[in-house]
């Protein structure tokens, strides 16, 4: 059951990261290559690319992954709320219920803050 979120949660992610970067100013199909949308969603959060390249090795290294793993989950959507000017309690609500969200302030609702 656990798996089948994780799975569904990326899923949302991977379809709402073209419209976070449309509004961001970069081209809509960006989003859509699997690793270029990566680097540009991490361009359009203000944070250094060169971090995942060394999260992901992290965690596929060391032993106490789940521990990082969960830490990007809780962090990533105030990370991603932030950059698009909503406000605590959207965060918190994004973080609770990130499947609506996601899709809600990268097609409907966001506006480019940085």
């Amino acid at each position: 059951m656990i798996t089948n979120l994780v799975l569904l949660y990326l899923i949302v992610l991977y379809l709402s990261i073209p419209g976070f970067l449309m509004r961001s100013g970069y081209k809509f199909y960006y989003g859509l290559i699997p690793i270029v949308n990566l680097y540009f969603f991490f361009k359009v959060l203000k944070i250094n690319p060169i971090f995942l390249i060394i999260y992901s090795l992290l965690i596929i290294f060391i032993p106490y992954r789940d521990f990082l793993v969960t830490m990007l989950f809780v962090f990533l959507p105030f990370i991603i709320m932030d950059a698009f000017e909503t406000n605590l309690l959207f965060s918190f609500a994004t973080l609770l219920v990130p499947y609506l969200f996601y899709p809600f302030v990268a097609y409907i609702h966001g506006r480019y803050n940085y």
